[in-house]
């Protein structure tokens, strides 16, 4: 059964040429909120991988971490 209070977080970028191609648009730490209009929360892992690989590109919604403001020197 689906849960709609688990949410998706992006948790890891193993791979550091997917972590260079979402450079600056995805980072760890990130909602992802729906791939190509489907929602995610709730689903399980594999779900979301299958989701994301149904097609081969895919547009998404995401919530930004908050980012902690630069350090002033």
């Amino acid at each position: 059964e689906m849960d709609p209070l688990v949410c998706v977080y992006v948790e890891d970028m193993v791979d550091h040429s997917i972590e260079k191609l979402y450079s600056g648009l995805l980072s760890v730490g990130d909602e992802i909120l729906d791939v190509n209009r489907e929602k995610v929360a709730g689903l399980k892992l594999d779900q979301v991988n299958q989701v994301l690989f149904q097609n081969p590109t895919s547009t998404m919604h995401i919530l930004r971490q908050k980012r902690p403001p630069f350090p002033s020197n």
